[in-house]
């Protein structure tokens, strides 16, 4: 074909049609625009393909982090709610002995809260540096709960956690028993249910744990599981048009 091109070049210059050379000249460089236009559009569409293919990849995997989290998160809602009962009773100052079997001794020293998101979608997400809607969504709700509504709070949480068993440990006498057992009513000392019963610490220590545990972090959890099934939903729908 280049062979081609060069014969018709050369018998026009031969020839002395200057005027038809260069019109072919023109038309020729035209040809190559277009072709080189075309190999470009091609290579974009080829492009764009390996990155939706990619896309969708990175969606099938984000949408199993966020079941995984949703699960994990609920647990730990369901957990503070169950126990929401007994830190109000300690706040009401309406604390009776009984309270000790369903863990008034633990509500602040358990650390129930550890959760590890599960981040490698978004993670890939950020790397792809997916700019549509639902990619910004996802990246933005993870962003958010690493920094304000679930990690930072648990790591605070726990924080006041090992505080508060630390003063068991250097002030109290009923510490090796605390630590040793499952603290019942039947089965623990009378200085370990006075300073539960009475004591003003404890009392203050749980106001304050009420504070960052119910008005703080179950407020994320409420905010972020809706959120985080929502996006569940529209990743499941981009899935099942992409098949």
């Amino acid at each position: 074909m280049i062979k081609f091109f060069r014969r018709i070049r050369y018998n026009l210059m031969e020839s002395g049609k200057t005027s038809k050379y260069f019109k072919y000249a023109i038309g020729e460089i035209l040809l190559v625009v277009i072709g080189i236009l075309i190999a470009l559009q091609i290579n974009n569409w080829n492009e764009n393909r390996l990155k939706q293919e990619q896309l969708i990849s990175v969606y099938e995997r984000t949408l199993t982090d966020i079941e995984n989290d949703v699960q994990e998160l609920s647990v730990n809602l369901d957990y503070y709610t169950g126990i929401e009962y007994i830190f109000k009773r300690v706040i009401n100052d309406s604390i009776t002995p009984d309270l000790f079997d369903v863990g008034l001794s633990r509500i602040l020293t358990t650390n129930a809260v550890a959760t590890t998101l599960n981040t490698t979608g978004v993670n890939q997400l950020k790397l792809l540096n997916a700019k549509d809607n639902l990619s910004l969504k996802i990246i933005e709700i993870y962003d958010q709960m690493e920094m304000i509504l679930i990690s930072n709070l648990e790591r605070r949480i726990n924080e006041e956690n090992i505080d508060l068993a630390e003063i068991f440990r250097d002030n109290y006498d009923w510490y090796p028993e605390y630590i040793s057992k499952t603290i019942m009513q039947d089965n623990s000392s009378k200085e370990l249910q006075d300073y539960f019963l009475n004591s003003k610490e404890y009392r203050h220590r749980v106001i304050s744990g009420y504070q960052l545990i119910y008005n703080n972090y179950v407020n994320g959890l409420n905010l972020a599981i809706p959120r985080l099934k929502k996006i569940k939903e529209e990743l499941k729908t981009v899935l099942e048009k992409s098949k």
